[in-house]
Formats: structure tokens, C-alpha cells, sequence
């Protein structure tokens, strides 16, 4: 098989791919979730110190691993995270690697951020003519908007001296080879919303002896929908959505449920817009709930913030790819309403995420879905993108 940009590689990387891959693969079959990644943690120990890495911390946040590279000279320090953890889904990739744990894959693409991370890892340990020090963060429960967060609270980027912030994610919907960046704004902030309407069951056939939930969550859901469409500002962005309701049995077609619960997802890039959906549900639910006879038990939970990458650390890095790869492999993208704890990191310290495109013929399906796997040939390229962000924009401080 061909090697993808091979001519355009840092030099060596080319000659990886097969040992890549099979680290790759190892990880997609052995997933794990939120902090109880035990056992990719050992995989990452073992290879960082294969290959001569030896500041390696794995007591710093459970499931996490945090490595450091020094450079032959002085100058300042960058953290390079990749996320490690998986989805509490099944994995249907139908490929010899699938998950070995029932109700468990790497539906996003973290066994490659993690595999693509210990590649740069290897190359920088390999070629320390920069000056500096680069942080390698392997970051657990990014799934769950739990990971960063611990990171960032038991004093990651102080302990560290972090100064700025690089991470990448997979991208099914660039080509494969293409680095997506975006200056400002790219992923918005994840809120949950989960209520519960109480009211009094009863016969099908005799609705007024009891309180229906039913029509009342219904209610709930429409004027929910008016949050966005009539409240927030048109030149604004954001998402509503209920994505769950459960009341009674399906076969009980004529008993009245005594309560209705419904769950859903809020998603915003602006502070203020996310401030004011949360009042409004806030207000909004229990007064149609009450209008209507029932109790209601909401809980609003602010999950992630929204990823604002910093103008001048993404130009940076979109200018040291494109002289890499090429300019016709480096692209300005719009936002996604997706969210990324990596929100946790740039809201602390500059930094960028940027986008790997890994989309070919046999790579369409989207991210969360159980077909969903990462493409190997994009490997060598995310190494060599990675490594060599680190190295220039150690290069560009030290000046």
C-alpha cells in the first residue's frame, strides 16, 4: 500500500506504518471508558519508553498520561493533547480489530489521536534539535466532558509550565490528507437538560380522573422549540434539541402514566446565549407544568464550554502545514454545533484544535455511528502535522 503524502512526510514516518497500525488496532480492539482507561495507559507507557521517553507521569489524574520531551536548548512550553477514551456503543466496524468489549468502541476516533500522538512522540524523543519542551497529554473521559476538566483542576498547565495548547481531532467530512483549521469559534458548548413531569395515572377511557404527563411534556417540547427560533438572536447560533421522551408501556395503550420524562441537548457558541437559554428553561418548564396540574423535577447540567481557538496560535499552525503538506491539504472550515472538552484548556491558555480529514471511498460513515472506523492511511500524516506544529511553534517563541 502506498504511503499517503509520503514525499511530504517528516523524515522516517513513512517507515512506521505498519507499526502504527497495529497499535491502532490493539486500542479500537480494547476500548475504554471515561477515567477507566487502565489499559491503554499501559499501551502508551510501554511504547513512550520504547522509544526513550522517560518523564512520564501516570499519577497525575486517573486514566490520564502526561509525558514531557525537552529540546536540546532552552526556550518556552507547549502542551499536545490527544483523547484516549471511547463510547458506551457497539462497535459494527466489521473489521478483524472490532471491539473486544461488549457495549463498547471507538466511535470518534481516539484510538487514532492516541496512536497519531505517540508517533509524534516518537519523533520528537528522535530528533530534539528544537528548543524547549513539549507536553504530551493523553487525556481520558473526554466523552463524558469529564477528562480536561480534572486535568485542568489538579494544576496540569501550572505543574507544567504550559503556556500554549495543540490537539487534533478526526474528521469524516474532509478529505483524507486534508487539515481543517478555524480561526475563532469551531465546536460549541454542550448543555443537558432532563426533566421529569409528574402527574396522576389513571384509565385511558377516564382522563379526568387522573393528571396526563403526556400532553404536558408534548407542550413542554413546543414551547421549548420557541427558545431558539423566537428568543435567541437571529445573528446568534444554537441548538435545542429533545432527543429522548418515556412515558408508560407501549403496550399499554390504555393506562394514563403517572409521569413522562424527556431528556435533550443544548448547544451554543456565545457566553450570553448560553446563559439566557438556561433561564428561559429554567422559567419555561415548571410554569407550563404547573399551569397544567403537574410537578416537574428539572435538571440543567453545563457539560463543556464552547472551543474558541486563538486567532494567532491557528494561523500558525495553518502556515507550518500548508509549507509541509502543501497549501491544497490545508483548509478553512466552518464551525461544528459538536462539543470538545478541549474548551476546558483554551479557556486558560492560547491555543488551537484542528480538524484530520480521513474521508475516501471506504471512509463515509460519521462519527458516534457504529460502522463508524478511523483510517490507517491518515496515520503518518497526523504524526508528521503534530510533530512538526510543536517544533515550529517552539522555534517561533524562542526568536
Amino acid at each position: 500500500m502506498a504511503v499517503l503524502l509520503q514525499d511530504r512526510l517528516l523524515p522516517g514516518v513513512a517507515d512506521w506504518v505498519g507499526e502504527l497500525e497495529s497499535i491502532r488496532h490493539d486500542i479500537h480492539s480494547h476500548p475504554e471508558h471515561g477515567f477507566n482507561t487502565e489499559r491503554t495507559v499501559g499501551v502508551i507507557c510501554e511504547n513512550l519508553r520504547k522509544w526513550g521517553v522517560t518523564d512520564v507521569n501516570t499519577d497525575f489524574v486517573k486514566g490520564a498520561v502526561v509525558a514531557v520531551i525537552e529540546g536540546n536548548r532552552l526556550g518556552h512550553t507547549i502542551g499536545v493533547r490527544a483523547d484516549m477514551d471511547c463510547l458506551p456503543m457497539d462497535d459494527k466496524c466489521g473489521k478483524e480489530y472490532a471491539s473486544q468489549n461488549e457495549g463498547y468502541a471507538h466511535a470518534c476516533g481516539h484510538d487514532g489521536h492516541t496512536t497519531w500522538l505517540l508517533g509524534a512522540a516518537r519523533y520528537l524523543a528522535a530528533h530534539r534539535d528544537f528548543p524547549g519542551k513539549v507536553v504530551l497529554i493523553f487525556q481520558p473521559a473526554e466523552e463524558i466532558c469529564g477528562g480536561a476538566r480534572a486535568l485542568v483542576q489538579a494544576g496540569l498547565l501550572e505543574k507544567y509550565g504550559i503556556e500554549e495548547i495543540y490537539g487534533g481531532h478526526t474528521e469524516p467530512m474532509l478529505p483524507k490528507g486534508t487539515i481543517g483549521f478555524k480561526p475563532g469559534p469551531l465546536q460549541a458548548a454542550s448543555d443537558s437538560v432532563y426533566i421529569t413531569v409528574k402527574g396522576k395515572g389513571t384509565h385511558g377511557g377516564r382522563p379526568h380522573l387522573g393528571v396526563d404527563p403526556v400532553p404536558v411534556a408534548a407542550q413542554i417540547v413546543l414551547a421549548l422549540q420557541t427558545i431558539v427560533s423566537r428568543k435567541v438572536n437571529p445573528i446568534d447560533t444554537a441548538v435545542l434539541s429533545i432527543c429522548s421522551i418515556n412515558a408508560g408501556r407501549y403496550e399499554a395503550m390504555n393506562v394514563v402514566p403517572a409521569q413522562c420524562t424527556l431528556s435533550g441537548t443544548i448547544r451554543t457558541f456565545l457566553p450570553q446565549t448560553r446563559d439566557q437559554i438556561e433561564r428561559t428553561v429554567k422559567t419555561m418548564v415548571p410554569a407550563i407544568a404547573e399551569a397544567n396540574g403537574c410537578e416537574v423535577e428539572l435538571k440543567y447540567v453545563r457539560e463543556c464550554g464552547s472551543v474558541i481557538n486563538s486567532p494567532e496560535q491557528t494561523e500558525a499552525a495553518l502556515k507550518v502545514t500548508g509549507e509541509l503538506l502543501g497549501q491544497d491539504h490545508v483548509k478553512v472550515i466552518d464551525p461544528f454545533m459538536s462539543s470538545e472538552d478541549f474548551s476546558e484548556y483554551l479557556q486558560r491558555v492560547p491555543g488551537c484544535i484542528i480538524r484530520v480529514g480521513i474521508k475516501d471511498e471506504n471512509h463515509t460513515v460519521s462519527l458516534h455511528n457504529p460502522n463508524f472506523d478511523f483510517n490507517d492511511e491518515v496515520l503518518p500524516v497526523a504524526v508528521s502535522v503534530v510533530a512538526n506544529m510543536a517544533i515550529k511553534r517552539l522555534e517561533f517563541l524562542a526568536k
